[in-house]
């Protein structure tokens, strides 16, 4: 999954004088994350903590050296936003917000693809692959470099499984959260086959929850004769149907949505489905 971000990908963030963005010029560089760039229109010429800031990501791209983008704008400037960056050059674009139009993203989803660009998003903590290159803002104490990869619809749920992983010893090559939104720029289908060809990872780790249909992906996945081995839990188990569960996504409405349908699915497929938290590092030391 280095594909993605590795200690190579170099870092440009948009909207660098906001207080995400801000705090992750801090935070990424801490990690050792090569950030080369800010854009903001209002602060262009000048610099945040002696990283050059940009006018447009464009100018990232071709003064700075940039592939990766990561936008911290408000939802009703993010179509534009990411758009600029897909067609700049980056080869990744990692955008966090919440509350985009689901339009809006259905039109960013096809534009990353027809571009061959990564898009991770909306409404996600981003991806870090440990030890190398983190770009989002998930607490780096939680992971550790090892051979589990990892995704999650749910960003703190990620931090937790992370750190439990971790704790005993499971570290994580990637961990990639795809968002709770109904639309993904990367979803866990197009996830499970990355790891899939990633000769780092052995084993994969998938956070799910109830609605959405990225549960049968990974048990299709799952059901494959060369599939590695994988491990899933998922939360929403005594969700109220119709009621949304923090997520967009995270609704049951209808029995294919539901905690039990997809527990026997993925079971059904032979994924190893860990029924708590507690129980999630030993179901994944076990699965070899």
């Amino acid at each position: 999954m280095s594909v993605i971000v590795s200690a190579e990908s170099r870092v440009a963030i948009v909207g660098i004088s906001g207080r995400f963005g801000s705090f992750s010029v801090r935070d990424l560089r801490a990690y050792g994350t090569k950030v080369v760039a800010g854009v903001s229109q209002s602060r262009a010429g000048g610099s945040y903590e002696g990283v050059p800031i940009f006018g447009t990501i464009a100018e990232a791209v071709r003064d700075a050296g940039a592939d990766v983008g990561l936008i911290y704008v408000p939802a009703e400037g993010a179509l534009d936003a990411v758009l600029e960056a897909i067609e700049s050059g980056c080869r990744a674009v990692v955008y966090p917000g919440d509350g985009l139009p689901v339009a809006d993203a259905i039109e960013l989803r096809a534009a990353a693809q027809a571009a061959g660009v990564w898009l991770i998003g909306p409404n996600t903590p981003g991806l870090i692959s440990p030890g190398q290159s983190k770009v989002g803002f998930m607490p780096s104490h939680c992971y550790t470099p090892g051979p589990v990869g990892v995704i999650s619809r749910s960003g703190s749920l990620s931090y937790e499984a992370c750190k439990r992983l971790t704790l005993h010893g499971l570290g994580q090559t990637t961990v990639v959260g795809i968002g709770g939104d109904p639309v993904k720029g990367l979803t866990a289908g197009e996830a499970i086959e990355l790891f899939h060809g990633d000769s780092a990872t052995d084993r994969i780790v998938y956070l799910g929850e109830i609605g959405g249909v990225d549960e049968y992906a990974v048990a299709e996945y799952a059901s494959r004769p060369e599939a590695k081995p994988v491990i899933a839990l998922l939360v929403g188990k005594t969700a109220p149907p119709g009621k949304k569960m923090g997520h967009a996504a995270a609704m049951i409405g209808g029995h294919r949505d539901s905690w039990e349908a997809k527990v026997a699915a993925l079971r059904a497929a032979g994924v190893r489905v860990a029924t708590s938290l507690e129980l999630l590092p030993k179901v994944t030391q076990d699965a070899k």
